[in-house]
C-alpha cells in the first residue's frame, strides 16, 4: 500500500471537509429554492407589480388595444412574464407574455393556471381609480430555468472557489511543513554518529513532542555509545598488563635454565592465565549488563541454595590459600533474577578469598533482617584481611576503580584486582532495588560488605 504524503493527507482531509460542508449548503439550497414559490417567489411578484403598476402613465384607458407582433423564435420571458390590461384591453406587456389574460377573474390575489398547456403561478394587482390591473406569472419552466441557471452559476463559482482553495491549502501547508523538510534535510546531511541534540526552530508545535523524544532517543543512544566506547578503551587497558605479564612469563619459561626455574615460570604463567580468565569473565558480564535495554524480570527466590553453590566453587582456592570460609543460611525468598544474584554473589565472594591473604578468614551470612520497617533479607561477605581506608569505601564500587592497600601475603598486592567485580556488585544491587553497607569485618579487620533487600 503506498504510503501518502502528510501534506497531501492533510490537503485531502481539508477538501473533503469543504466538499462535504458544500454540497450540504447546495443541496439546503436548492430545497429552498424548490419551495421558493411558497414565500421568496411570491414576495417577488408581489414587488414586480407594484412597480409596474406605480410605473404606469395616467390616460392608458384611451390607448387601443395593440396587435401583438409574432414573437421570434427564441424569444421569451426568463424570469416572469407581465400584462397591463386597462378597461379589459392588454395594453403593456413583457415580450413572450400570453395572449389570454394570466388571471381572467382579474381579482387581487394569486392563482395557479394552466395556460397553453404550461402550469403558470400567477399575481393580480389592480388600481381601480385608473382601471388598472397588472399581471405578473412564472410558468413552471421558467422555475425550471432559474433554477438550473442558479445551479450551474453556483456550480462554476463553487468550482472555481474549490480550485482556490486545493491551491490555497496546498501551498499554506506547503509553506507549514518547511522547517519539518528543512529538519530531514539537517538529518540526511549530519555525520554517522553525530548524536547532538536537533534543533528545530520554526517548526510547529505539534511537531515539537515528536523532536523532543527524538532527542531524547538520541541523548540515550549517545550515552550508550560513550559507554561503549568507554568499556572497549577501558577492556583494552586492563586486558594490556596481564597479557604482557603473560608473555613475559612464558618467555621466562623458555628460557628457564633450570628445571626448577622452568616450574616457578609455568606457576606464575598459570597463575596469570586464571587472572585472565577471570578479568574476561568479569567483562563479559559488564557488557551484558550494559547490553540490558529493559530491566530483568524479578521473580521470587531463595538465596541460601545459590549462596551453597557459590561458595563450593570457592572451596578449593580458599585450600590452597590455608584460608577458611564459613557459611551460615537462614531460610529467605527475595525477587530477583537467578543470574544476576550469581553474579553478585560471586565477585562478593571472589573479592573476600582474593583479598583476606594467606591463612584468612572468611564469613558469608545470610539472615533475615529488617528494612525500613519491612522485612526483608540481608547478605553480607565479611574478611580479615587488610581492609579497605574509610575513605575509600564509596569509591570501591566504581567501574576499574582500585582502592590503595598492602600486599596479601601471596604476593599479590590490592591493586592487582581488576576494579570491575565490586562495580557489577553495586550495578545489580540497584536492579533489585537493594542497598549496599560497608564497614569493617571479621575482628574489627578486613572488610564486610552488606546487600539488603527486600523479602518476597
Amino acid at each position: 500500500m503506498k504510503t501518502r504524503s502528510l501534506r497531501w493527507r492533510l490537503t485531502w482531509v481539508s477538501v473533503k471537509c469543504v466538499l462535504v460542508a458544500w454540497l450540504v449548503w447546495l443541496g439546503c439550497q436548492a430545497w429552498q429554492l424548490s419551495r421558493a414559490h411558497y414565500g421568496f417567489w411570491d414576495e417577488s411578484q408581489r414587488e414586480v407589480a407594484a412597480q409596474i403598476l406605480e410605473s404606469m402613465p395616467d390616460g392608458l384607458q384611451s390607448l387601443p388595444q395593440r396587435e401583438r407582433p409574432a414573437v421570434p423564435a427564441g424569444h421569451r420571458d426568463h424570469k416572469m412574464s407581465w400584462q397591463v390590461w386597462a378597461s379589459g384591453r392588454n395594453v403593456v406587456y413583457s415580450v413572450a407574455a400570453p395572449d389570454e389574460p394570466l388571471k381572467p377573474d382579474f381579482r387581487d390575489g394569486f392563482a395557479r393556471r394552466n395556460i397553453a398547456g404550461q402550469i403558470w403561478h400567477v399575481y393580480s394587482l389592480s388600481d381601480p381609480r385608473r382601471g388598472l390591473t397588472v399581471q405578473v406569472g412564472r410558468s413552471k419552466e421558467m422555475i425550471a430555468n432559474e433554477i438550473a441557471r442558479w445551479v450551474g452559476l453556483s456550480l462554476l463559482a463553487a468550482g472555481l472557489i474549490f480550485v482556490l482553495f486545493v491551491l490555497t491549502v496546498w501551498i499554506v501547508i506547503g509553506r507549514s511543513l518547511r522547517p519539518v523538510a528543512a529538519l530531514r534535510d539537517a538529518l540526511r546531511a549530519r555525520p554517522p554518529l553525530d548524536l547532538t541534540p536537533l534543533q528545530a526552530p520554526g517548526l510547529p508545535t505539534e511537531f515539537s513532542p515528536l523532536v523532543d523524544a527524538f532527542n531524547d532517543q538520541l541523548t540515550r543512544v549517545d550515552a550508550a555509545v560513550q559507554n561503549e566506547r568507554r568499556f572497549i578503551a577501558d577492556a583494552a587497558h586492563e586486558l594490556r598488563t596481564p597479557l604482557a605479564v603473560l608473555s613475559a612469563h612464558a618467555d621466562l619459561a623458555r628460557r628457564a635454565a633450570t628445571e626448577e626455574e622452568r616450574d616457578t615460570a609455568l606457576r606464575r604463567l598459570s597463575a596469570g592465565v586464571a587472572r585472565a580468565a577471570r578479568l574476561s569473565e568479569q567483562l563479559l558480564d559488564l557488557a551484558r549488563l550494559d547490553a540490558q535495554t529493559e530491566a530483568p524480570a524479578l521473580v521470587p527466590l531463595d538465596v541460601a541454595p545459590l549462596l551453597v553453590l557459590v561458595v563450593r566453587d570457592f572451596e578449593t582456592l580458599a585450600r590452597e590459600r590455608h584460608q577458611r570460609i564459613a557459611l551460615r543460611t537462614e531460610d529467605g525468598r527475595i525477587l530477583g533474577d537467578v543470574d544476576l544474584l550469581g553474579i553478585l554473589i560471586r565477585n562478593l565472594v571472589d573479592n573476600a578469598v582474593r583479598y583476606a591473604g594467606e591463612g584468612g578468614r572468611i564469613e558469608v551470612i545470610c539472615r533475615r533482617d529488617v528494612r525500613d520497617g519491612i522485612g526483608g533479607i540481608a547478605l553480607c561477605v565479611a574478611d580479615d584481611g587488610p581492609g579497605v581506608a574509610k575513605e575509600e569505601r564509596e569509591r570501591i564500587f566504581h567501574r576499574f576503580y582500585r582502592a590503595n592497600g598492602g600486599g596479601n601475603g601471596d604476593g599479590a598486592s590490592r591493586s592487582s584486582g581488576s576494579g570491575i567485580g565490586l562495580s557489577l556488585v553495586a550495578r545489580i544491587a540497584r536492579t533489585h532495588h537493594a542497598r549496599i553497607h560497608v564497614e569493617d569485618g571479621l575482628d574489627g579487620k578486613g572488610l564486610a560488605i552488606t546487600v539488603s533487600s527486600r523479602a518476597a
